[in-house]
């Protein structure tokens, strides 16, 4: 059986997943926790405000398979292009050094 907390927050949630439909805005994590915050910040019952705050936090807390499959690719691009500033430099006259004891200047 579900507390009533549960309940409460889904009801919450569904406040604020409509009020956003009904607006046309965007659907997403962000507008979520804004509306959310929104929410808190006018929320005069101490209970739900409560609630509200707990929901927030473990909406900002989850990371979307999405955002985790950004963050790797950011994370494999930054190491590419480490790898490609390592790289970089090409000799134009050969490798290494001069050879003998000819000065070129």
């Amino acid at each position: 059986m579900r507390s009533e907390n549960e309940q409460l927050a889904d009801e919450l949630i569904g406040e604020a997943v409509l009020s956003l439909l009904k607006e046309h805005g965007p659907l997403s994590k962000q507008s979520l926790l804004r509306r959310l915050r929104d929410m808190e910040a006018s929320e005069k019952d101490d209970r739900r405000r409560a609630v509200i705050a707990e929901i927030i936090a473990e909406v900002s807390a989850r990371s979307t398979p999405f955002a985790q499959r950004k963050k790797a690719r950011q994370q494999r691009d930054l190491d590419g292009l480490k790898s490609e500033q390592n790289d970089n430099v090409f000799p134009l006259f050969g490798r290494g050094k001069p050879g003998g004891n000819k000065n070129i200047h």
